[in-house]
Parts: structure tokens; sequence; C-alpha cells
């Protein structure tokens, strides 16, 4: 099996074949190449095989590190060095990775995405990652259990947090209302339960919010209207309760709401007659009574509704 100081002359030689540029190559620190190995190993790197890491030239940004095989992480650096700030960690996807959620990536200090999609990765999400300045973090299609740490609420800079298709379980912790800079909150096909925190009142820089096909409790609560830059809601078969809130028609930058099989007694239709960049509406299964108001022809935009 080569050495890693023999892969990284490779790396060089392949680095030269790609660009005519000259320039004093900043390499990757040596704690940083054994974080990335202990990173390789607890996603699910099998004894015995190596870890590759390859290169390009300065501005292009991409960087792997290959585990044998068909499993492979690629990395993203900085522009203005070759190795000397690793700012994203992706899996590609559906690789079929059996291992689990890596701590280890807090030894990476300007690491800001997280992308491990379509995996087998199992266990609970590291607590450790709150330390972190990241901006995504995504982890749909795995095998993940136990619930969303506290400790994500401490990342000021995150702007996305996806965990779909998983099987997170528990309350949503308060602090995830503290997230100055969200934009994306995607909690779909999950176990979570309780209600949404008072706290996520704050959360005013959210365009994208996804809580479908969970379990949780209590109404939609009257705070979403304070989420004006939303364009994006889905809250179908999620445990909720009605009615819809009618605060609901001030999110007017709304594109998508799909609201879908609320639980609780019979409720009239919401105010929905300035959300005129509506495409998608979806609003079945909810019990509504009367009729159709007619305020709904003037949403001249809708694709589907």
């Amino acid at each position: 099996m080569p050495s890693i100081n023999s892969l990284l002359s490779s790396l060089l030689i392949a680095f030269t074949f790609f660009t005519t540029l000259t320039f004093s190559a900043t390499l990757l620190p040596n704690n940083e190449v054994e974080a990335l190995q202990e990173i390789a190993k607890t996603l699910g790197r099998r004894t015995g095989t190596s870890v590759r890491i390859h290169a390009a030239a300065s501005g292009v940004g991409r960087r792997r590190i290959r585990l044998r095989g068909r499993k492979m992480l690629s990395l993203v650096a900085a522009p203005t060095t070759l190795f000397a700030m690793l700012l994203a960690c992706k899996v590609l996807k559906t690789q079929n990775l059996p291992g689990s959620l890596p701590p280890e990536l807090v030894k990476l200090p300007f690491l800001q995405e997280i992308d491990f999609t379509r995996n087998y990765l199992n266990g609970s999400i590291p607590p450790e990652w709150g330390t972190m300045q990241l901006v995504n973090i995504s982890l749909i299609g795995n095998r993940l259990t136990g619930s969303i740490p506290k400790e994500l609420g401490n990342i000021s800079t995150l702007a996305n947090l996806t965990v779909e298709s998983n099987q997170l379980s528990g309350v949503l912790p308060q602090e995830l209302g503290n997230l100055p800079s969200i934009e994306r909150i995607l909690l779909t096909s999950n176990n979570f339960t309780g209600e949404l925190p008072e706290t996520f009142a704050g959360l005013t820089t959210l365009k994208d919010f996804r809580v479908a096909d969970n379990q949780f409790t209590g109404k939609i609560p009257n705070f979403i209207q304070n989420w004006t830059k939303l364009e994006k809601l889905v809250i179908h078969g999620s445990g909720f309760s009605g009615p819809i809130p009618s605060g609901i028609a001030l999110l007017t930058k709304i594109t998508d709401l799909r609201i879908s099989d609320l639980n609780g007694t019979e409720a009239t239709f919401p105010p929905l007659s300035d959300m005129r960049n509506l495409k998608t509406l979806d609003l079945s299964f909810n019990k509504l009574t009367g009729e159709i108001p007619s305020s709904f022809v003037g949403l001249s935009n809708a694709d589907y509704m």
C-alpha cells in the first residue's frame, strides 16, 4: 500500500500536468491529513484500504480523498492556496458508506460544508459539530437516529440544515431558534415529536421550511407569519392540528405552499389572495369547509392547486 508521502508526490505531479501556472504550493498540514484519515475510517473505510488525495489548480477548487473502490470523499479548498484551508467535505452521493458521522471533522478548522447525502451512515449527529463555522449540513437519506443536538444552535454561520429521510426523533431543540443566518431547515420523513419551539419565531431569514411526514403535536404556530422571506413551506402529514393560521397571508413571497392532512376540527379556507407568486398550492385533507374563496381566482401564477 503506498505511503501518504508518495501519494502526495503523485498529487503534485498530477497538479503540474493540469496547470501551466507556477507557484509555491502550500500542502495540507500533517494534522489535517491525519484527521482526514480518521474521518475516512469513521465513515466506513475498511481495514487495508488506502486514502488518496487529489488536487487541481488553485481557483478550480476540487480536492479529493479517494477510498479504494467506489467510496469517495471530495473536498473543496480555498482559492488562495493549494491546501491551506479545506472548506467542504462531501461524500459522493449513493456510495453505501456503512459507518457513522465523524466528530473528527472539528479538526478541520476552516470547514464550511458537510454533505453526506444518501449513504448508510448510522448513529447520531455529533454535538461536536456545534463548535464549527459551518454553512451547510446535508445528511439526506441515511440511517441516523437520536435527536438533533442543541449544540448546532451555536453555529451562527449555518444557512442550510437538511436531515430529511432518516430515523431522527425527539423534540426540536429550542437552540435552533438562535440561528441568525439560517435559510433552509428540511426535516421531512423522520420521527420528530412535540411542538415547534417558540424560539423559532425569530428565524426571520428562513426561505425554505419542510417538516412533512413526522409526528409533531399541537397547532401550526401563529409565529410563522414572522417568516416573511419564506418561499417554500411544506407541512403535510406532519402530525400538526389545524386551523391554518390566518397570519399566513403575510407570507407574500411564497411560491410553494403545501399544508395537508392536519388533525383537528373543521376550519375555513385561509386568506391567500396576496400570494401573487404562488405556483404550487396543496391544502388537501384539512377539513376545510365553505366555498372556495373568489380571491383564489387571483392566484394566476399557480401551476398546481
